[in-house]
């Protein structure tokens, strides 16, 4: 391994194109205590709260979403979903999960999940609509049969779809705001090179950086490091140093 490698880093991080699963799987398994099943014949991660209550399912489906998360709260009113497409950047479902197993996240359950968007300069509507400064994500709510749920939907054109992410009106607000906030953050989502192929180039910003090759490696078990202080309440491993600045843009 050398000593340094590109990373690209993406602007706006909603079009990052999906990243790595394992960034949301496996601190659930490890960090937070999710147990999974083992079916090696069928292309699915299932995993499942130490409660039982809650299930998150990854699953390849064609036209529809690959990224489900439901929970059963014992009665419908405390019952609800989410579910994500395929190409959804798991940094964005991570906020979800993150929120989710934080042993603090009741306490946001009356979060405004507009109020990041609005922060970063979003158009943001009382009844919940909103859309990022460049048009691409848009958000609404509707209401039927008195329930209401979220849709949002990241598209580069009319009827050309890159992701929606949906929730359930029973979610509790504070894990839809860790969606949001996820979402309009102007922070950039590292790519490795071989994950920026696909991307599409117009209305990006796409830049590259030369970083220490152990930082990528070991990102993923940091975080796990991360989140496991959290839960446990130990004190969290030391900051990392800063990284180097972006060195040149394609």
């Amino acid at each position: 391994m050398s000593d340094m490698i590109d990373q690209a880093l993406v602007s706006p991080r909603y079009l990052a194109g999906p990243g790595d699963p394992a960034w949301v799987t496996v601190p659930l398994h490890e960090a937070a205590g999710w147990s999974h099943g083992h079916d090696p014949l069928m292309p699915r991660v299932i995993l499942s709260s130490p409660d039982r209550k809650t299930l998150l399912r990854l699953e390849p489906a064609i036209g529809d979403q690959w990224w489900r998360i439901t929970h059963t709260g014992g009665s419908p009113s405390n019952s609800w979903y989410a579910s994500f497409g395929a190409r959804t950047p798991v940094e964005l479902i991570a906020a979800v999960t993150d929120a989710l197993t934080d042993p603090a996240h009741n306490e946001r359950a009356l979060a405004d999940a507009t109020r990041p968007l609005h922060r970063q300069g979003w158009e943001t509507a009382p009844d919940g609509e909103f859309r990022s400064p460049d048009g691409i994500v848009k958000g609404e709510r509707i209401t039927f049969s008195g329930s209401s749920s979220w849709f949002i939907t990241a598209s580069v054109d009319e009827g050309s779809e890159l992701w929606q992410a949906r929730f359930d009106g029973r979610i509790p607000a504070g894990i839809v705001a860790a969606f949001t906030q996820a979402l309009a953050s102007d922070e950039p989502l590292r790519r490795p090179h071989e994950q920026t192929r696909g991307l599409r180039r117009q209305g990006i910003d796409l830049r590259w950086e030369q970083v220490p090759a152990k930082n990528v490696a070991f990102a993923l078990a940091d975080r796990i490091e991360r989140l496991t202080a959290r839960r446990t309440g130990t004190p969290p491993p030391a900051p990392q140093p800063p990284r180097p600045a972006p060195r040149r843009t394609r």
